[in-house]
C-alpha cells in the first residue's frame, strides 16, 4: 500500500535501519543472540500467516510457538532454489507486488531467479551493506567509493547534491576496458574502497603482477560475488593491501556474514540472519551445505534457504563461526565409486603453492583432470615443469584414487559464461 512513498524515501529508511544494526563484530554475543531470537520468533508468526509457509509448518507438525531460536529453524524444511523459483513466479502474479523490488540473481548456479523483495526490506538490506562496511572500519558516508560498472551507474559529471558536499561519494571503473585503462582510472580516482567481482579483480591484479604496475592502494577493498580462494587473497593482499573485506552472501538473502583481513572465520550477522549447516542428509552437521535464514525478511521469507555452497564451522557459546566456504555444491572431484574429494581437501596443496598466481581444475572424466594456471614471474619463481610435477604427486596423493593431470599455462584464466570462476569444474555427469 506505501511500497511507492517507501521507494522515494529508501535512502532515509535505509539510514533509519543502520541506526539500529552493530557496526563492529561484539565481544560478547549474549546480546546479539537475544536479539536473534526475538527475531525468529517474529519471523515464524508472520510466516506462519502465509499460505505457502503455513502447509510447510503443518506438514512438519510444527507450529510457531515450536520456533524460539535459530536451532528451531531445523524443525522446519529446507527451502530450495527450484521451490523459491516456483513460488516467487506464482506470486508475481499478483498485482499488489507491482512496486515491489524485482531483484534478479546472476545465475551463477544454472538459471536466473527473480526475488521480490518489499521496498522496507529493500532499504534494510542496503543499510545492511553499509553497516558491513563500518564494521570494516571504512565509512561509506565520507569515504570514497569505487565500484564496477553497472546498469544504473552514473558518471562523476552527474553528481548529486550530497556528493558535491563530499557525503556518499562514488566513482565507476569500467570493467570493460583494457586493464591499462583501468588502472588509469582506479589511479586518477584514487578510491578508498574499491569493490568489484572477484574475477575482474582477479584480472586487474594479475596485470599488475606481471607488469609490475603500480595500482593506488585504497584503504579497504572488496571481492565481490564468488569465494575468494587462498590463492587470490595472497595476490589481492599483495597488490591492493591488507585491508580485505570478505563479505559472504547473495543477492536472494544479503551480506550474511564477513571476515576481514587476517581473521581464520567469518563472524554472522547475528541480529539480521541465523546460518545452519546441513550434511548430504539434510541433517544439522558442522560441515556441509550451508542455508541462509535472512531474520529482516517477514513480508515473503526465505527460512532455511539452501545457498548452493557448502562450508565449514564451528559453534561457540551457541554461536556459529564459519572457516571455510568451498564455492558450489557440484564443484567436486568425483569417481566412478561415489565417492568425492571436495575443494576443502586439496586447499592446502593450493595455498603452499607460491610460483601459481590463478588455477582452477577441470575434471573431464573419471580418470583426467586439466589444471588451468597462471604462473609467477617473480625472480626465483620455480621452473613450470618443476611445478607440474609437484603438483601432480601432491594431488594425486590426496585423491582418493590418482588422475592423468595435464596443465594449461596462459596469462589469465578465462571466467565462465556467467562472469564467475569456480575453483573445481566437474564435468562428470
Amino acid at each position: 500500500m506505501f511500497e511507492k512513498t517507501q521507494k522515494k524515501l529508501i535512502n532515509f529508511l535505509l539510514l533509519v535501519d543502520l541506526t539500529k544494526m552493530k557496526h563492529h563484530i561484539p565481544s560478547d554475543f549474549s546480546g546479539v543472540v537475544r536479539v536473534q531470537n526475538r527475531r525468529v520468533h517474529k519471523l515464524a508468526k508472520k510466516a506462519y500467516k502465509i499460505p505457502f509457509y503455513k502447509e510447510r509448518f503443518d506438514k512438519a507438525g510444527v507450529t510457531p510457538d515450536d520456533i524460539r531460536c535459530g536451532d528451531d529453524l531445523t524443525k522446519l524444511p529446507l527451502l530450495t532454489k527450484e521451490e523459491l523459483r516456483a513460488w516467487m513466479k506464482e506470486e508475481d502474479k499478483n498485482p499488489k507486488y507491482k512496486d515491489w523490488y524485482h531483484d534478479t540473481t546472476s545465475g551463477s548456479s544454472g538459471v536466473p531467479l527473480m526475488v521480490l523483495v518489499s521496498p522496507r526490506e529493500k532499504a534494510y538490506n542496503m543499510a545492511n551493506w553499509f553497516r558491513v562496511l563500518l564494521i570494516a572500519g571504512y565509512n561509506p558516508f565520507l569515504g570514497k567509493t569505487m565500484s564496477r560498472m553497472s546498469a544504473h551507474s552514473v558518471t562523476g559529471e552527474h553528481q548529486a547534491f550530497f556528493q558535491k558536499l563530499g557525503i556518499l561519494r562514488r566513482g565507476f571503473l569500467n570493467q570493460y576496458a583494457p586493464e591499462e585503462d583501468m588502472v588509469k582510472q582506479v589511479n586518477d580516482y584514487q578510491p578508498d574502497l574499491l569493490y568489484m567481482n572477484k574475477t575482474e579483480l582477479m584480472r586487474l591484479a594479475l596485470y599488475c603482477k606481471q607488469n609490475k604496475v603500480k595500482i593506488h592502494r585504497p584503504k579497504f577493498f572488496c571481492p565481490t560475488g564468488e569465494k575468494i580462494d587462498d590463492v587470490a587473497r595472497t595476490l589481492f593482499k599483495e597488490i591492493f593491501g591488507p585491508n580485505i573485506i570478505d563479505s559472504y552472501g547473495t543477492a536472494e538473502t544479503g551480506a550474511c556474514m564477513v571476515k576481514l583481513g587476517e581473521a581464520t572465520e567469518y563472524t554472522v550477522h547475528n541480529d539480521s540472519f541465523v546460518v545452519n549447516t546441513y550434511d548430504d542428509n539434510d541433517q544439522p552437521a558442522d560441515e556441509g551445505k550451508i542455508v541462509v535464514t535472512p531474520l529482516y525478511k517477514t513480508d515473503l521469507p526465505l527460512i532455511n534457504y539452501v545457498v548452493g555452497d557448502k562450508v565449514s564451522s564451528v559453534v561457540r557459546n551457541g554461536v556459529r563461526f564459519v572457516s571455510g566456504v568451498q564455492g558450489r555444491m557440484n564443484d567436486a572431484f568425483k569417481y566412478e565409486t561415489g565417492e568425492v574429494t571436495t575443494f576443502f581437501e586439496i586447499a592446502p596443496i593450493i595455498a603452499h603453492c607460491e610460483d601459481v598466481l590463478q588455477i582452477r581444475f577441470v575434471q573431464e572424466d573419471y580418470k583426467n583432470i586439466l589444471v588451468q594456471c597462471v604462473h609467477s614471474d617473480e625472480e626465483g619463481a620455480r621452473p613450470i615443469k618443476e611445478i607440474e610435477k609437484d603438483l601432480t604427486e601432491k594431488l594425486n596423493a590426496k585423491f582418493k584414487h590418482s588422475f592423468s593431470i595435464r596443465y594449461e599455462w596462459s596469462n589469465v584464466i578465462p571466467p565462465d559464461d556467467n562472469g564467475k570462476l569456480r575453483m573445481i569444474v566437474c564435468k562428470v555427469k
